[in-house]
């Protein structure tokens, strides 16, 4: 996709790309989803917050090569998102696993024990791959993969200057734009932008529910 008012972020610009996760990996620090995963004792604030950051980082090195990898020019937020139509043979799922890969080689042995049981038993809330569910085989649809804006610009209009290009592309091209989130402010805010919530999803143990998200083109 290209943008206007965006810049793609290409998997050669190494700097970049580290910058960014740095800065979206800081905000994920807060989001639910990682707040519970690492909600674990024997490990520092600062490794959790380099494991969120590398999450996020393992991420854009997956998908930028498929130009999924976008800033604002003056990089108070990055988004990772990707076109249905502009990945590989097999989507998103291979891309995924690739990225988990990457991310447990930053894990010690110790982290791993820790945080691969409690990831296994968040499966149910952790699925990215339910767009494919509400989409005919050759539907295409952009999923936002994570949306970040730098705490210092946060009350600015970062956020509807990174997000709405999406969705005016999306109505532009006749597309469904789909997400997921973890609480009710991100679920009303999305909603401000017409999403809809299409399905809750839970798991035993955690007081945590993922919301799917779909928002239908505008003429």
């Amino acid at each position: 996709m290209n943008l206007p008012g965006l810049i793609t972020v290409h998997p050669d610009q190494t700097d970049e790309l580290d910058a960014l996760a740095a800065m979206v990996g800081t905000c994920f620090r807060e989001e639910m989803w990682y707040a519970t995963w690492l909600d674990v004792p024997n490990i520092s604030e600062g490794r959790k917050l380099a494991i969120t950051q590398a999450v996020i980082r393992a991420d854009y090195a997956v998908t930028a090569p498929y130009g999924c990898v976008f800033t604002l020019d003056d990089r108070a937020g990055a988004v990772n998102a990707f076109l249905r139509s502009e990945l590989p043979e097999g989507g998103w799922e291979p891309l995924e696993e690739e990225s988990g890969r990457r991310m447990a080689a930053s894990l010690t042995p110790q982290e791993a024990a820790l945080l691969d049981p409690r990831a296994e038993a968040m499966e149910p809330l952790s699925d990215t791959n339910w767009p494919l569910a509400h989409a005919k085989a050759d539907e295409d649809f952009i999923y936002f993969i994570s949306v970040g804006v730098d705490p210092a610009s946060r009350g600015t209009g970062a956020f509807r200057r990174l997000f709405t290009p999406f969705l005016d592309e999306a109505d532009r091209r006749g597309l469904r734009c789909c997400l997921d989130c973890y609480t009710n402010r991100l679920e009303s805010l999305y909603s401000h932008y017409g999403f809809r919530t299409v399905d809750r999803k839970s798991a035993p143990g955690f007081d945590l529910v993922e919301r799917l998200m779909v928002r239908e083109p505008r003429a």
